[in-house]
C-alpha cells in the first residue's frame, strides 16, 4: 500500500503540495492521503484499501477548492501506475467548511483494490 500512496502523492503534487499525513503548518491549499481500512481474505489474495484524498483551502470562497476538485477528479480517471496493477474507484466525494468558517476541505474517498503481494 505504501507504494501506491507515494505514487498517488507523486502525481497529486502536480495539482498542488501533497503529503502523506496532516501537517500542522503548512501552506494553503495542499492535499493530504488518508489511509483507511484495509481487508484482505486469503493472505495471498488481494486487498481492498480505503482512503481518503482531502484538499484543504483557506480561500474565500469556493472557486479555488471546486477547481482543484476537478483537477484530482481527472486524475483518477486517468490513473494508471505502470509498475503495478491496481484498480481505484471513487465511492464519493464532499465539500464541507469547518466551524472555523476559513478552512474549506473536499473529501475524496477511494477504494483501491491491490493483487497479493504490493506493499
Amino acid at each position: 500500500m505504501r507504494e501506491l500512496l507515494n505514487h498517488l502523492r507523486t502525481h497529486l503534487n502536480q495539482i498542488c503540495p501533497s503529503y502523506l499525513q496532516t501537517l500542522s503548518h503548512v501552506s494553503y491549499p495542499h492535499i493530504t492521503l488518508e489511509p483507511g481500512q484495509i481487508l484482505q481474505g486469503l493472505p495471498w489474495g488481494p486487498r481492498i484499501v480505503l482512503i481518503d484524498i482531502k484538499i484543504w483551502s483557506r480561500y474565500a470562497g469556493v472557486k479555488e477548492i471546486l477547481s482543484l476538485a476537478k483537477g484530482v477528479d481527472t486524475l483518477l480517471s486517468n490513473y494508471v501506475p505502470l509498475t503495478f496493477d491496481v484498480s481505484i474507484k471513487t465511492l464519493d466525494s464532499t465539500l464541507t467548511l469547518l466551524p472555523d468558517e476559513q478552512t474549506r476541505v473536499h473529501t475524496f474517498r477511494l477504494k483501491a483494490r491491490l493483487p497479493g503481494g504490493i506493499s
